[in-house]
C-alpha cells in the first residue's frame, strides 16, 4: 500500500530521503486488512514493535513502529518492516511445504494400509 510512496519521492529533502520512518493511515490500513484500527494500532505498538525493537549504540533504540517521529504521527520503519514481512513470507513457504508432504505422506501411507488389507 505505501511501497511506491518510499523514499518520499524527488522533492524530499536529504533527511526525508534516508528517514526510514514513514507515517500510516492507521484506519486507511485497517481497512484494507479488515480489522478495527484499535486492533491495528494494538497489534504495532504493544506487540510488534516490543518484538523487534533493538538498541543501536549510541542514538538508541530503534522502533519497527513509533507513536511519533518528528511532527509525523503513527510510523512505521518501512525498510526495516519490508524485512520482516519478507521474513515471514519465506518461513510460512517453507512452513507450508513441510505441511504439504506430510499430508501425501499421511495419504501414501493411508493407500498402502488399505491396499495390503484388501489383499488379505
Amino acid at each position: 500500500m505505501y511501497e511506491p510512496q518510499y523514499p518520499e519521492g524527488e522533492q524530499a529533502e536529504i533527511k526525508g530521503e534516508n528517514d526510514p520512518y514513514m507515517p500510516i493511515d492507521m484506519h486507511a490500513v485497517a481497512e484494507k486488512l479488515k480489522c478495527r484500527p484499535e486492533m491495528l494500532f494494538g497489534r504495532l505498538y504493544y506487540h510488534l514493535d516490543a518484538k523487534y525493537r533493538y538498541e543501536q549504540q549510541p542514538s538508541g533504540n530503534v522502533h519497527l513502529f513509533a507513536m511519533k517521529v518528528g511532527d509525523k504521527m503513527h510510523c512505521v520503519n518501512f525498510p526495516y518492516l519490508a524485512a520482516v514481512t519478507a521474513e515471514k513470507d519465506s518461513e510460512h513457504r517453507r512452513n507450508l511445504w513441510s505441511l504439504v508432504i506430510s499430508i501425501l505422506a499421511i495419504i501414501i501411507a493411508a493407500a498402502t494400509l488399505l491396499s495390503t488389507m484388501n489383499a488379505e
